[in-house]
């Protein structure tokens, strides 16, 4: 008999990041530089879905879904899920300050970030009870403790800075990482 799963057992997430925008926008360049952050930080990132939708006389839908995935430990495993939606997009040919002709999309972009922390994830600890309940005191007393005071606040600062890094890419009008100038944290620019 295997004990029944406890509500810290499970997926630890951390709050959503949405990001809406209207205007002209590179998605080539957007879709790398969000590859190569995955890349960067030792990711595996997977695309699971990518859909383009029948062109209507607004313009073209499409969807793209990522994971990425990395195994901070043997018992954790992280995981950013992000989406993607562009409404009424057009490619379109800028000419650029050197002459140069690039194409950018014009259109509408929603965009979803989200990162969860996985324990077990291999299901390693399941097998007996008394495993189980090994975890259940693993979960408990160390991990939270663990979670609370330095895995919970540096995934949702990578989090804030994929954020920030598509802010970049979109030209909006946030420059720079916000949240590095949180209580405490006094960084000088010049």
């Amino acid at each position: 008999m295997v004990a029944p799963t406890k509500y810290y057992e499970k997926a630890v997430p951390t709050p959503t990041s949405f990001i809406r925008y209207k205007g002209i926008w590179d998605m080539q360049d957007l879709y790398e530089s969000m590859a190569g952050w995955f890349r960067h930080r030792k990711y595996k990132l997977h695309e699971k879905v990518y859909k383009h939708k029948h062109p209507s006389p607004f313009g073209v839908e499409r969807q793209y879904i990522w994971q990425a995935e990395k195994k901070e430990t043997d018992y954790e495993q992280v995981i950013y899920d992000v989406y993607m939606h562009t409404y009424d997009a057009h490619d379109i040919e800028v000419v650029m300050p050197d002459g140069a002709k690039k194409t950018f999309t014009k259109g509408r972009i929603w965009i979803e970030l989200k990162v969860v922390l996985n324990y077990d994830w291999e299901g390693r600890w399941n097998e007996k009870l008394f495993y189980k309940y090994l975890k259940d005191f693993y979960n408990k007393y160390v991990v939270r403790k663990k979670f609370t005071q330095g895995y919970a606040p540096k995934f949702r600062t990578e989090l804030y800075e994929l954020q920030n890094l598509i802010k970049e890419r979109l030209k909006m009008e946030s420059r720079g990482f916000e949240q590095r100038y949180m209580p405490g944290v006094h960084v000088r620019t010049v």
